[in-house]
């Protein structure tokens, strides 16, 4: 038997309508200039980064006179969505459903709206109503590319948020022809790829992405996956890599030298690896796998699981070869999952965590033969 920790894992949700909402313009008639001012200054303020202010503003130009609807349509979705950065999201709802119960909405503003209240979904963690509100932004008629392009980009980090990595890259690749400027598009197709094992697609989105001047948002996405992808090589037997920002170790795993890089959540709580069996059907194309046995794993949460075990001939961490090692799948159907790399299976390293700086040192241990020369020179 083996004991697994197993941690639930979740794609930090990325997603933002406030490009979308700085591209509808209100039409505002001359006599109304101090009304259209107001809106002008809040979307100064929400690029800013000044919410309060943005509310302040819009709700001027709300209890202005003589505002149509188009206008005040626009000027409340606007503010809603102040509300929602800012964190108020009852505001934010109010103001939205607002919108919405009025009759003969505009494409865009309903794609907009729709928008919104998937970002407000996505809060409360209900994926799948988040997925049927950008569902139907998308199909909303109007000819705003870059509406377009957010929309397909939330539903894509939706998407990564559901494990549908293969339709998520589909969106994200959509979202770049619409508005091929976004950095944010090309870093967060960067995390599907990186989640897909495609490395160094990964690594170019990434670079794309930083060459473009990146928000706050896309920067945080980029600097996830580089730091991810990126490790220190101190010598043959010796690699430093990071912790992520949920104290998370992800390492690249390769089972033949010029193999395909795949991604492994490194647990140094758990016993043994566990991998998907679509992976383990891989890897007999490029390795010798042997069947070895049959056993349980304990999962964190108390339940026992039956699995299969195999021997691996080859495996490489980064450069490093650790010669054969043992894996197991699931007997049962379960959810996809991260490869889980145990670090109690990797009797040859050793594995030291600083967790203020970090930073994580993986090192091959001499044979033991080499050991036992070095312990006889004192």
């Amino acid at each position: 038997m083996c004991r697994v920790s197993v941690t639930n894992l979740r794609i930090p949700v990325f997603v933002s309508l406030f490009c979308a909402l700085c591209a509808l313009t209100p039409h505002v008639s001359c006599a109304l200039g101090q009304p259209e001012q107001f809106f002008k200054d809040a979307k100064n303020l929400l690029r800013s980064g000044d919410y309060q202010g943005a509310i302040q503003s819009l709700s001027k130009a709300l209890g202005s006179l003589a505002l149509n609807n188009e206008f005040s349509r626009t000027a409340l979705l606007a503010r809603a969505q102040a509300y929602y950065e800012k964190g108020d999201l009852r505001s934010a709802s109010r103001d939205l459903n607002q919108v919405l119960s009025q009759e003969g909405l505009s494409g865009e503003i309903l794609a907009s709206c729709m928008n919104l209240r998937a970002l407000l979904n996505l809060k409360q963690g209900k994926l799948s109503k988040a997925l049927e509100d950008l569902n139907r932004a998308i199909k909303a008629p109007h000819e705003n590319n870059s509406l377009r392009s957010v929309t397909l980009s939330n539903r894509g980090i939706t998407l990564l948020n559901l494990g549908a990595y293969g339709k998520a890259i589909s969106d994200f690749d959509t979202a770049i022809k619409y508005d091929p400027k976004s950095s944010f598009n090309y870093a967060a197709r960067a995390i599907a790829n990186l989640r897909t094992d495609r490395v160094e697609q990964a690594r170019r989105d990434s670079e794309i992405a930083m060459s473009m001047e990146p928000d706050k948002q896309s920067l945080r996405l980029v600097n996830s996956v580089l730091d991810e992808i990126d490790f220190e090589k101190i010598d043959e037997n010796c690699i430093v890599t990071k912790v992520n920002d949920e104290g998370q170790i992800f390492v690249q795993m390769k089972f033949s030298k010029n193999g395909r890089s795949r991604r492994f959540l490194l647990d140094t709580g758990a016993t043994h690896s566990l991998i998907d069996k679509s992976l383990l059907k891989e890897l007999t194309r490029e390795t010798n796998v042997k069947e070895i046995g049959k056993g349980m794993v304990h999962l964190a949460d108390g339940s026992a699981l039956p699995v299969t075990k195999y021997r691996v001939e080859n495996a490489f961490l980064y450069q490093m070869n650790l010669g054969p090692i043992q894996v197991q799948t699931m007997d049962r159907k379960t959810r996809k999952s991260f490869n889980l790399l145990g670090a109690g299976s990797l009797n040859n390293l050793s594995i030291l965590i600083d967790t203020s700086r970090k930073r994580v040192e993986i090192r091959k241990k001499p044979p033991l033969e080499n050991q036992a020369r070095r312990l006889l020179q004192y």
